[in-house]
């Protein structure tokens, strides 16, 4: 591939490359900050993992939402994820676009580790399948919302990936979360409808925008504030 290849490839999956390099840039900070304990229990919490408990004493914390989206836990778990979200995520941009794909991985996201707050908030967390999994989930529900034929194949499989995935994590161990994993999809599936593409919104009843929207907003608030009441 020469360098004008490179340069179309590039601006075709910008959000891909981008959020691609985002995150080895943060796993290389995490190697050579910590060394070999960068997988430990205190240099990922450092790194900005999700704990629960350290938003709850203090909230202004939140951001633990966010950043255990680029936090990963050892070369493996970063290898995987980033190989996934490279080859897989052009496939998905070149559904939504850059802009829809970029919202949808970061509000998938923090969404998938609400969940994760409002259920199991005291373990530690990280890493982008929370999101990768909003981007299957994602491509799942356009394919059912517009039930264009193309999108509902490639639905379907994402679907299988979702189901196939959920039922490895019964038997995985470590600081990935299961409960990570299904909010993400679930925040995908209602962010498919909020933010579809713009060639099929028009497929899509504006009814299931606007539940989609709402249930979005409130289930987010709710996994938010719940834990504070607990």
């Amino acid at each position: 591939m020469n360098f004008n290849e490179i340069k179309r490839d590039f601006t075709r999956y910008k959000a891909t490359y981008v959020l691609s390099l985002l995150t080895t840039l943060v796993w290389l900070w995490q190697f050579f900050s910590f060394g070999a304990q960068a997988t430990s229990t205190i240099n990922l919490f450092n790194a900005g993992a999700f704990f629960g408990p350290a938003i709850l004493q203090d909230p202004s914390q939140i951001w633990r939402l966010f950043t255990p989206i680029f936090v990963h836990i050892g070369w493996a778990h970063f290898l995987m994820n980033t190989a996934t979200l490279f080859f897989i995520g052009r496939q998905v941009e070149n559904v939504f676009g850059w802009l829809r794909f970029t919202l949808i991985y970061l509000l998938s996201g923090i969404f998938g580790n609400a969940l994760v707050f409002l259920i199991t908030p005291n373990i530690v967390s990280a890493g982008a399948s929370t999101s990768l999994f909003g981007l299957f989930a994602a491509v799942a529900g356009i394919g059912y919302f517009t039930q264009h034929p193309f999108l509902q194949q490639i639905g379907k499989t994402f679907a299988v990936l979702i189901i196939a995935n959920l039922f490895l994590n019964l038997f995985s161990l470590g600081n990935v979360s299961i409960w990570a994993h299904v909010g993400g999809a679930i925040g995908g599936v209602l962010l498919a409808a909020i933010l579809p593409p713009k060639a099929f919104k028009p497929s899509i009843p504006a009814q299931f925008r606007i539940f989609a929207t709402g249930a979005f907003l409130v289930l987010f608030v709710l996994f938010v504030t719940l834990p504070f009441f607990k």
